[in-house]
């Protein structure tokens, strides 16, 4: 194991934006960490709540929370050493409305309680290819019935990707699920970007390290909002 990333989870133990209930509490208890709590125990305010699940270095966590403060984020990982970097920015540069959470997505259901969350963000995201039922793909179906347990009816969904099939499961299942697909583009830069407002541009230029290493390779990056 890396001396790196012992420094890393070690100093994710002192931040006070990073949460890290213990994963086999969840799993073997059914036990529950802040459900329903967020706002009141976490960013006391009555802001939206906006996730961003798989969230690696928080980039979209940390760029959002800059672009918007009356709104509170919480980067969702189960590998705290690579949130390590966002919580650490957001923390120098005091943004109250930023927290991380240290762990595995298909438990999500336990950590949010009803309508406690108004949007999530799904960057770049394991594609998953030979997942056929869908429970391993947290752009799925099978993962959209978790989010609807805690997401508020109509909440919005934004998927960012490089993979051609995610982005045409996301077309052809989200909706079939009950979504309404708001937008979409399979080119998120090209004449889509041009057509968009200032402030939608400035969302989708929140560069994540994958994303930056996939456009290094001309990879066409798209981009899917749907509303549940």
């Amino acid at each position: 194991m890396g001396k790196d990333k012992l420094k890393k989870w070690a100093e994710n133990e002192t931040f006070p934006n990073v949460h890290q209930p213990p994963l086999h509490d969840v799993i073997k208890h059914g036990l529950t960490y802040m459900k329903g709590e967020w706002r009141e125990k976490v960013f006391h305010n009555d802001n939206p709540i906006v996730l961003e699940l798989g969230c690696g270095k928080g980039e979209y966590t940390v760029g959002l929370a800059r672009r918007f403060p009356n709104k509170n984020f919480i980067g969702i990982d189960v590998k705290g050493h690579r949130f390590h970097k966002g919580a650490k920015e957001a923390l120098q540069e005091n943004l109250t409305n930023v927290a991380f959470l240290r762990t595995r997505i298909e438990f999500i259901e336990a950590y949010f309680g009803t309508n406690e969350v108004d949007e999530i963000w799904l960057t770049f995201s394991d594609p998953q290819p030979l997942d056929y039922e869908g429970n391993r793909r947290i752009t799925s179906p099978w993962y959209l019935e978790k989010y609807r347990k805690f997401l508020k009816p109509g909440a919005l969904i934004h998927i960012k990707h490089d993979n051609p099939g995610v982005y045409e499961k996301a077309l052809q299942e989200l909706p079939a699920a009950g979504c309404t697909l708001e937008t979409h583009s399979f080119d998120v830069y090209g004449e889509y970007y041009h057509q968009q407002t200032p402030e939608m541009q400035d969302i989708l230029n929140i560069r994540t390290f994958y994303e930056q290493m996939w456009m290094k390779e001309n990879r066409i990056i798209k981009y899917v909002r749907v509303r549940t």
